[in-house]
C-alpha cells in the first residue's frame, strides 16, 4: 500500500527516501532512478514547460556543476542530461530545481515538437492532447504494466515536426476539411511505423488507451513493435475512420540554423556531440539573455532552440554561440554524426568516442554531408542512435567494430583500432568522391557500393 511518505515529491523523489540507482539499460534514467555510469550517476529529465529562461539554464548550470561533474547533454529525442552525481547529491539537485522553480515530467515519454503551439503551419497545436495523455496515464491508466522505454509521439507537424522520431505509438495530426484527425500507428516513424487508423480529435485519447491496454495484456515489456496493427483496429470499433494520411509529410528539416516561424525569427544551435559544460552553458545564457533571448527550447537531434531574438540581433547569437563551441549551421560535419559518452562517461565505453568523432570531421569530412548519420558508439547497446545506420563504428572488446547498414550490435565488417579507423574513413571518402554518381548523395552513393567496396578497403589499408 502506498503511505504518504512514500508519494513523489514535486521533481519525482520519494519525500523520505534515496535515489535509488538504476543499473538497467532498459529503464529511463530520472532523478528518482539515476543511472549508474562510468562517471557517476547520470538523470535525464523533460521540463514541463516548454520554454525555460536563460536564468532557468543559469540555474541548471550551477546546480549541475555543484552537485554533478558539470558535464551537460541533449540527448537525440531532446531531453536533458546531467552527469556524474553521486548517491549524495541527486536529493539536493532534486531541491535545488523545485527551488528555482523548475518541474519535470515524470513516468512514459509523451514527445511533442520543439515548436508546438508558436508554428502557424503545424496542423494542430500537440501540447493539449499531449498533457491528457499524460494525466490519463498518471491516473485511471496508472495502474497497467507499461514498458519503461516506452514511448508516445504526439506530432502535430510544423516546420520541426517529429516525423523522423521513432515512437512506440504515434499519433499524428492531420486535417480533412475544417477537421482534425489523427493518425494512429505503432512501431516506428511516420514512415515506418504501421497505420492502425484514423480518429477523430475527440476520440484521441480513448484509441490511445486501447493501445495502451493492448501493451498492458501483452506484457510488462511489450513495444509498439510487438502490437498487431489489423487486431488494434478492430478493437477501437466504431471511431476508428482511416488509416491513412492523403500525403505522408516529409522529414523535417536540422533544428541548427535560422528559422522563420510565422513572425517569429528561431536560432537553432547544436551542442558539439550533444553535450557542453556548466561554465560553458552559463556563459551563453548570460549573452544570449543580453541580446535579448526570453526563452529556450530544448529541441531533438541534440539542439537548443532560442526565442525572442530580433531578427537584427540574430548575426550576433550566432557569432556567440560559435565561439562558445557551439554549431550554428546545419551543414556543420559533426551534426551527421551520432556520439555517445564512450569510455570517458561510460563504464561500457571501450574507446573515446569524440575523440573518433573528431578524426572523421577532421579526415572524412565528404562523408558527413546530412544525408545519413554516422553512429559512433562506446559499445554495442547502442545508446546514442538505436536505430540502424548505414555506418556505425562500434566498441568490441578487441576494437571498434565497423557494421553496415545495422545497429551497433549486428556483425561488424572488419574490426579495427582507433588509429586504423582515420585511414579507412578518409579512403573510403575518396572512393565515394571517385565513384558517386550526379546526383546521389553520400548515403544512396555508399548504399550502392555495398558491403564489399567497404570491406575491400579495409583489407587494402592492411597489406
Amino acid at each position: 500500500m502506498t503511505t504518504p511518505s512514500s508519494l513523489p515529491s514535486e521533481n519525482g523523489l520519494p519525500s523520505a527516501a534515496q535515489p535509488t540507482p538504476s543499473l538497467r539499460r532498459g529503464a529511463c534514467p530520472s532523478l528518482a532512478t539515476p543511472m549508474q555510469t562510468g562517471d557517476g550517476l547520470l538523470v535525464r529529465l523533460r521540463p514541463a514547460r516548454p520554454s525555460l529562461a536563460p536564468a532557468d539554464y543559469i540555474a541548471i548550470a550551477r546546480l549541475a556543476a555543484d552537485h554533478g561533474n558539470g558535464l551537460l547533454e541533449v540527448t537525440a529525442r531532446g531531453n536533458l542530461q546531467l552527469r556524474g552525481l553521486k548517491d549524495d547529491t541527486v536529493q539536493p539537485l532534486a531541491a535545488g530545481l523545485a527551488d528555482a522553480g523548475i518541474d519535470f515530467h515524470r513516468g512514459v515519454a509523451v514527445e511533442t515538437p520543439a515548436l508546438s503551439g508558436l508554428d502557424p503551419d503545424e496542423a494542430a497545436d500537440a501540447t493539449p492532447l499531449a498533457a491528457a495523455i499524460r494525466q490519463t496515464i498518471a491516473g485511471p491508466l496508472s495502474r497497467l504494466r507499461l514498458a519503461p522505454k516506452l514511448s508516445i509521439v504526439v506530432d502535430g507537424g510544423g516546420r520541426l515536426s517529429l516525423a523522423d522520431m521513432v515512437g512506440d505509438i504515434r499519433l499524428d495530426a492531420v486535417r480533412r476539411g475544417g477537421d482534425l484527425f489523427w493518425r494512429l500507428s505503432v512501431g516506428g516513424d511516420v514512415r515506418s511505423a504501421r497505420p492502425v487508423a484514423a480518429v477523430a480529435d475527440r476520440d484521441a485519447l480513448a484509441a490511445l488507451a486501447t493501445v495502451l491496454r493492448a501493451l498492458d495484456g501483452t506484457g510488462p515489456a511489450a513495444r509498439g513493435r510487438d502490437l498487431d496493427a489489423g487486431a488494434l483496429r478492430g478493437a477501437l470499433g466504431t471511431i476508428a475512420v482511416d488509416a491513412d494520411f492523403p500525403v505522408l509529410p516529409a522529414f523535417p528539416p536540422s533544428p541548427v540554423g535560422r528559422h522563420v516561424v510565422g513572425t517569429r525569427s528561431v536560432l537553432g544551435i547544436g551542442l558539439p556531440y550533444g553535450a557542453t559544460d556548466a561554465a560553458t552553458l552559463e556563459g551563453l545564457m548570460r549573452g544570449l539573455a543580453s541580446l535579448g533571448a526570453t526563452g529556450i527550447r530544448l529541441s531533438p537531434h541534440r539542439a537548443l532552440l532560442i526565442l525572442g531574438l530580433s531578427a537584427a540581433r540574430m548575426d550576433a547569437a550566432a557569432a556567440l554561440a560559435g565561439e562558445a563551441g557551439f554549431w550554428t549551421r546545419a551543414d556543420a560535419p559533426g551534426n551527421a554524426i551520432a556520439v555517445c559518452a564512450g569510455a570517458a562517461g561510460c563504464a561500457s565505453g571501450t574507446f573515446d568516442t569524440k575523440a573518433v568523432a573528431d578524426q572523421l570531421v577532421l579526415r572524412a569530412p565528404d562523408l558527413l554531408d546530412g544525408a545519413m548519420t554516422v553512429h559512433v558508439s562506446g559499445c554495442a547497446k547502442g545508446c546514442a542512435h538505436p536505430a540502424p545506420a548505414v555506418l556505425a563504428l562500434c566498441g568490441r572488446a578487441d576494437g571498434i567494430g565497423m557494421v553496415f547498414d545495422g545497429r551497433s550490435g549486428d556483425r561488424e565488417l572488419a574490426t579495427l583500432s582507433a588509429e586504423e579507423i582515420g585511414r579507412t574513413m578518409e579512403r573510403l571518402a575518396a572512393l565515394v568522391r571517385e565513384r558517386r554518381l550526379k546526383g546521389e548523395t553520400v548515403r544512396q552513393a555508399i548504399e550502392r557500393l555495398g558491403a564489399g567496396a567497404i570491406a575491400d578497403i579495409v583489407r587494402q589499408g592492411r597489406q
